[in-house]
């Protein structure tokens, strides 16, 4: 009998550290966190296609053409996956010299997407044939859904903060966000914002960027989903 009673004992144990392992694993996904870039292999960070570097609380790195290419035109990116509907993202970010930054929340394919480019015809690394703009899929991106593009009024290109540190934040709360990227700020209404999300990158083309105190926090409150349509 008490061979017995250990031995449930110990399955229900064991059951019970199998169920919170778990769940920890999945709540872990879910918390608020900061990179402050001190820790080069930051559990909730993924650094690729290119030699990123902490140093002092910051994560640079050069683009490398020869990996540009390999990686079929996409240049160096950081990864935080993380499990979220409604969310306050931020960081600071100095370019150099870069053709474009792209900030992108992920989900089931890219659900939004926020592009700072250099168009101007001297550039440094050339033009960058995609604009300064912002992206949002409703739906499941794809090569026949190429999103519906948003243009805000006095949204910065890259060049106007080449080589600056500027703040950068995403608060985004049911089908609304508002994105600051130093003075500039705007309001933004789309429904793709209302899809679930689990990952926030960074990712940037030519040139070379710093990146500097990531701070994600999730959001518990959130915005009617009922929204008109996007603006154009």
């Amino acid at each position: 009998m008490s061979s017995s009673l250990n031995m449930k004992t110990s399955v229900s144990i064991c059951m019970a550290i199998l169920i919170f392992g778990t769940c920890s694993a999945g709540d872990e996904l879910s918390n608020a966190f900061v990179d402050d870039f001190g820790d080069a292999k930051f559990k909730g960070r993924q650094a690729e296609r290119g030699a990123w570097q902490f140093v002092d609380g910051v994560a640079s790195c050069v683009a490398d053409p020869v990996l540009f290419k390999k990686f079929k035109n996409h240049g160096p990116i950081l990864k935080w996956p993380r499990k979220f509907e409604d969310a306050k993202i931020q960081f600071e970010m100095k370019a150099k010299d870069c053709q474009r930054v792209v900030l992108t929340l992920n989900g089931d394919g890219h659900i939004f997407r926020v592009t700072m480019a250099d168009e101007r015809p001297d550039a440094p690394a050339g033009p960058s044939k995609v604009p300064t703009r912002l992206i949002a899929w409703a739906t499941k991106s794809s090569k026949q859904n190429k999103g519906d593009t948003i243009q805000p009024k006095g949204m910065p290109a890259l060049s106007v903060v080449n080589d600056k540190w500027v703040p950068v934040k995403l608060d985004v709360k049911g089908t609304q966000a508002v994105l600051s990227i130093g003075d500039f700020q705007a309001e933004i209404r789309h429904e793709a914002l209302a899809r679930d999300k689990n990952m926030v990158m960074l990712t940037f083309a030519h040139g070379e960027i710093a990146v500097r105190n990531f701070r994600f926090s999730p959001d518990s409150g959130s915005i009617s989903k009922s929204v008109p349509p996007a603006e154009r």
